[in-house]
């Protein structure tokens, strides 16, 4: 994701939210050697103040490393259901609130175990799968 915000100088009339994004910033000035933890999802802006600076990010996730980026979602859902029409987007709404964003034993507790499928907790067993069957249906 990107901002076209310039940050020294904001267009309020052309981005009037960021306004109220400036009024909930915080700024830290890094010395030489500092480092800062920016959690996940938060959104952020790096500026360089002076002529030679480096600049090193290591992207810690808190789930284990079969679990791949949702971004890979992201990109699959404006793929597949940005530009459907309204009515469907809001039926898949929907269907991602229950399966995906609800409570995860709501979608799966009534089912057997052996039924459950990719409703089952993910392992690396479950991630493979999903994965497998992915590929095969993008590279048709």
């Amino acid at each position: 994701m990107v901002s076209t915000v310039d940050f020294g100088a904001p267009d309020f009339d052309r981005h009037p939210r960021f306004r109220e994004a400036w009024a909930a910033a915080r700024t830290a000035e890094l010395e030489p050697g500092d480092a800062i933890f920016i959690p996940s999802m938060w959104w952020h802006q790096v500026e360089a103040l002076d002529d030679f600076n480096v600049l090193v990010n290591y992207w810690w996730s808190s789930v284990p490393a079969y679990i791949p980026t949702p971004m890979h979602a992201l990109h699959h859902a404006l793929w597949t259901l940005r530009d459907r029409p309204q009515r469907e987007k809001d039926a898949w709404r929907e269907v991602f609130e229950y399966y995906v964003f609800g409570p995860a034993a709501q979608a799966r507790d009534h089912l057997p175990e052996a039924a459950r499928g990719p409703l089952a907790p993910i392992d690396d067993t479950m991630a493979r799968q999903l994965r497998a069957m992915l590929i095969g249906k993008l590279n048709r």
